[in-house]
């Protein structure tokens, strides 16, 4: 082979063995590639859970043994999002309503047991009691049934004084309405009296039977849930 032969396939080696270097790199690096971008922002607010309710003075005037009054609530979801509506209790304790007989905490507020007829009727909720009172350590008999959200009683009622029927007190809170949507409404009916076993008192002066809320809450909160305020 003379030496011009040999000076031609030393340049082809020369000029593949670039090209191999060329491809291999050009492989190994993203390139120059095309992009475009727009600036974004995260902005929050939060909304609200309020109700707006008719006059919440409840007054049961000229009451008779054995009638009883209706009085009615009505309220509305002013929030930004769906709400249950309770009556509450505040402090849990309403003497007259669902205390326990002989309770040396509350003298001379003893409740009205047998005496007195409390309940309520709502859209998503209802509860009825003849025997307002809570069960004392020593008693064995069972207090009426109320579920979670405050519904149930009975309509057990005592015919004479000598009759036992079961206690039944006023839960601390009771559902009035779940899952009430925006600007909707409802109404909830509080009926109490005095039962037809009540003696004397006749044209009493007003007694505060007790205290109580109206209460909003997110759907599917409970007013007693620890992280509320």
């Amino acid at each position: 082979m003379n030496t011009s032969t040999k000076l031609r396939l030393a340049g082809i080696a020369a000029a593949l063995g670039a090209s191999a270097l060329l491809v291999g790199t050009a492989t190994g690096t993203t390139g120059a590639y095309f992009t475009d971008s727009k600036p974004g922002v995260i902005n929050a607010a939060t909304g609200g859970v309020h109700v707006k309710t008719s006059d919440l003075t409840l007054n049961f005037a000229g009451l008779l043994p054995g009638e009883f009054q209706t009085k009615t609530i009505d309220y509305q979801n002013m929030g930004s999002g769906q709400q249950d509506i309770w009556l509450v209790l505040p402090t849990g304790q309403a003497p007259w309503l669902n205390g326990v007989p002989g309770d040396p905490n509350i003298p001379g507020q003893a409740p009205l047991g047998r005496y007195g007829h409390f309940a309520v009727t709502a859209p998503n909720g209802s509860f009825t009691s003849y025997n307002l009172a809570s069960n004392r350590p020593t008693d064995s008999s069972a207090p009426c049934s109320v579920d979670q959200y405050g519904r149930g009683g009975s309509d057990a009622q005592a015919a004479d004084t000598t009759t036992i029927v079961a206690y039944c007190p006023v839960p601390n809170a009771i559902l009035l309405s779940y899952g009430l949507n925006p600007t909707e409404s409802g109404t909830a009916s509080v009926t109490f009296g005095y039962t037809k076993l009540l003696k004397g008192g006749m044209d009493s002066a007003w007694l505060p039977i007790a205290n109580f809320k109206i209460v909003a809450t997110q759907h599917g909160v409970f007013p007693n849930d620890p992280n509320n305020p």
